[in-house]
């Protein structure tokens, strides 16, 4: 398809660091689409390999923080 472009690590192969790398990113709570863009991989790469070594994702941001960044109020 036109315009459509893969990270450049499509296709690469996780190694022991990666998989350090994205444990360590994860438990310091950061999101997905960071995680992924952090790592030059794509969401769905990243969330399949998350899913392989157990380590929970963050898609979003907590309600709390998502309700400040947009200027309301959860009360």
């Amino acid at each position: 398809m036109v315009g459509l472009r893969k990270p450049g690590r499509h296709g690469a192969r996780w190694d022991d660091a990666a998989d350090a790398e994205l444990r360590r990113r994860f438990a310091d709570g950061e999101l997905l689409r960071d995680v992924a863009r952090a790592m030059n991989r794509s969401q769905e790469a990243v969330r399949t390999r998350a899913n392989v070594l157990h380590v929970p994702v963050r898609s979003n941001p907590p309600r709390a923080q998502a309700a400040a960044d947009r200027g309301t109020d959860l009360g």
